[in-house]
């Protein structure tokens, strides 16, 4: 479906055209299914390499996950410090040096916050829903635009040779007799297949991996000045996610805003495409969000929301997200379901998958496909 059918509402990101390839019937080296953080850090690091791939994105690029996650940057993963996935921010922020990309990249720490009363902590000036807010530890992390990245690395990635093709939705990916791809009016016969589509992999892989998917929601407040950023807790512009229930981040935009986001609303990708953000579960997600914002302190009550949206996330039962082969078909690699930690994931993610298709590197354990699942999904409760 394309953006301009979807009705998830309005991001604050400026979004810009890049430049990409008319539909061609040619066989890639790789063929990049989806053109997020993933498919762009994967096409970039494999030019690097000196290897070609064609990203295929099914709408714009930025129009899915990436291109409406919120730009918190955080370490690791949802599910804790996994193996070659410990130094994300690190990577990302070599990535956005080396290219000159002008994405307002900030990395002063993240606050975990928790509810309670705490003597030795510092308390927010918050009142969430009758409990107070403490600030339980700082981590790495930050704030990034998200628009702006995607963009930077993908303008870099067609630079050395990547080619993007828009508006081309893959219908089919199969792996018998030999990997291939089927869109509306053509197949290709790539050597190897990075899907990189996230909250979509139970679409086109129904069969391989075992996915949630929903829309997230966020709100950004109008413009507040100084005195009151300081009076809520957030002048010094470090963002912020709950450590405890009920979820709660939020971050501070250059302008005076602050995003808050929160609440998910599950679904098929079909049923997530036909979502309506002014209507039914989302609709009210949202406002239960924005009630709940202006309930956190009495200057924030009467402020109007410049942006209300929602965006795709995808999570595993556990929370582990998927870095692997397709067990069936080992030149298709999957990546996705990054539970909210996908900003600097993702980009080594498909550093990692560069290393893989150009050196035959082996990717992590712990994003295996046929790895076992967990005996509870709590998580989803």
């Amino acid at each position: 479906m394309s953006k301009r059918q979807r009705r998830w509402g309005a991001t604050p990101w400026t979004h810009e055209e890049i430049p990409h390839a008319p539909v061609r019937a040619h066989d890639p080296e790789v063929a990049i299914i989806g053109g997020g953080f993933t498919g762009a850090s994967s096409a970039y690091h494999l030019a690097q390499r000196g290897i070609a791939a064609t990203i295929f994105e099914a709408g714009r690029v930025g129009d899915g996950a990436s291109g409406r996650t919120g730009g918190l940057v955080l370490e690791g993963t949802a599910a804790g410090p996994l193996e070659e996935v410990s130094s994300n921010i690190t990577e990302l922020d070599k990535l956005v040096a080396a290219e000159r990309i002008d994405c307002g990249l900030h990395l002063p720490g993240c606050w975990e916050i928790a509810h309670g009363k705490s003597r030795d902590q510092v308390a927010l000036p918050w009142d969430d829903n009758g409990q107070p807010v403490h600030i339980a530890a700082t981590v790495g992390g930050g704030v990034v635009e998200p628009a702006r990245l995607l963009n930077g690395i993908l303008k870099a990635a067609v630079s050395l040779g990547a080619t993007i093709q828009q508006d081309t939705p893959a219908a089919r990916i199969v792996t018998k007799p030999r990997p291939a791809v089927e869109f509306a009016g053509h197949t290709v016969y790539p050597k190897y297949i990075v899907v990189a589509v996230n909250a979509w992999l139970p679409a086109l892989l129904a069969n391989s991996v075992s996915v949630h998917s929903s829309l997230t929601f966020a709100c950004a407040t109008a413009p507040l000045d100084r005195v009151t950023l300081d009076a809520i807790g957030l002048g010094e512009g470090i963002p912020f996610y709950t450590a405890d229930m009920p979820y709660l981040w939020g971050r501070t935009i250059d302008d005076g805003r602050v995003i808050f986001g929160s609440g998910l609303v599950f679904g098929s990708p079909g049923q997530l495409e036909e979502n309506d953000v002014s209507a039914g579960s989302s609709h009210t997600a949202l406002t239960q969000l924005q009630e709940r914002v202006r309930r956190l302190h009495p200057k924030l009550r009467d402020f109007k929301f410049s942006a209300s949206w929602g965006g795709p996330i995808a999570f595993t039962a556990d929370t582990v997200p998927l870095l692997g082969r397709l067990p069936s078909c080992p030149n298709i690699i999957v990546s996705g379901a990054y539970a909210g930690h996908g900003v600097a994931l993702s980009v080594r993610a498909g550093q990692l998958i560069a290393r893989a298709i150009a050196e035959g590197a082996a990717l992590p354990r712990w994003g295996a496909l046929d790895r076992k699942p967990p005996r509870s999904q709590r998580w989803l409760r």
